[in-house]
């Protein structure tokens, strides 16, 4: 078999915040990696919500990429991300090696050596779909994160909207409800219109998690259409972009 191999070095708490990213839509996927870094598309296991990651090659303070064929590998993304919680303040180094099937990561004096899965026991990667998302609001990721925070206290799905150039947040049981808007003064930025769409919080509060250390991110909703939120990390060396599917109201 022919070996490629890849070696590369890069800030532990940048790789941290990449890796949290990926595991807050899937535990599992095939790293596809070139001479310009890093690419990843995925859906979760129940076909809800799909992670798009992009990680520049110039993120890192070493990259090699030895060959001209792209290489796609198979990881355990929740098994790397604890690994590389141990490297705090420190620089990762990995080198892949598709002849044994391994990971070798260096932290400092540590030296983890991991399996790599099998890519074609992971799912294959999805088709983004084509969709008319006709509403945009630009929003500090703390301040949307809140919003969910507060939500999560009150049901288990989330209305998101957009009244012209208002954005709302909506949560509601039985008995209970929250409300959080902000209008274009207390935005970045909105296309306005007049939209509205519903979505698990569960899935919401993971995607949270993920864009924590995101400054702003872009949400793009449309009426019963999935919602996207796109967001840049490692000093805008990486993107990310979630899709949501919505949860459609009863009429």
């Amino acid at each position: 078999m022919l070996r490629i191999s890849v070696r590369c070095r890069i800030s532990a708490s940048t790789m941290k915040e990449c890796i949290d990213a990926i595991t807050a839509v899937v535990d599992e996927g095939r790293l596809k990696i070139s001479e310009e870094g890093f690419r990843l598309r995925a859906v979760d296991p129940a076909n809800v919500a799909m992670v798009s990651f992009e990680l520049s090659s110039d993120a890192f303070e070493e990259f090699e990429f030895e060959e001209e064929e792209e290489l796609e590998v198979g990881i355990d993304f929740v098994k790397l991300s604890s690994i590389i919680d141990m490297g705090k303040g420190e620089t990762a180094e990995l080198e892949f090696d598709t002849e044994k099937h391994k990971l070798y990561t260096k932290l400092g004096s540590l030296a983890y050596t991991i399996s790599l899965l099998d890519p074609s026991t992971i799912r294959k990667e999805p088709k983004v779909p084509e969709l008319d998302l006709p509403v945009q609001v630009v929003i500090e990721a703390d301040v949307f994160r809140r919003a969910i925070r507060a939500a999560e206290k009150i049901g288990d799905h989330i209305l998101l909207g957009v009244d012209g150039d208002v954005f709302y947040m909506e949560t509601e049981s039985d008995t209970d409800k929250v409300r959080f808007e902000l209008g274009k003064e207390q935005l970045i930025d909105i296309i306005p219109g007049v939209v509205r769409s519903m979505y698990s919080l569960e899935y919401l509060s993971a995607m949270s998690k993920g864009l924590s250390r995101a400054d702003h991110i872009t949400l793009s909703i449309g009426k019963d259409y999935p919602l996207r939120i796109d967001f840049e990390l490692a000093d805008g060396y990486a993107h990310v972009s979630y899709l949501l599917a919505p949860r459609i109201e009863a009429e």
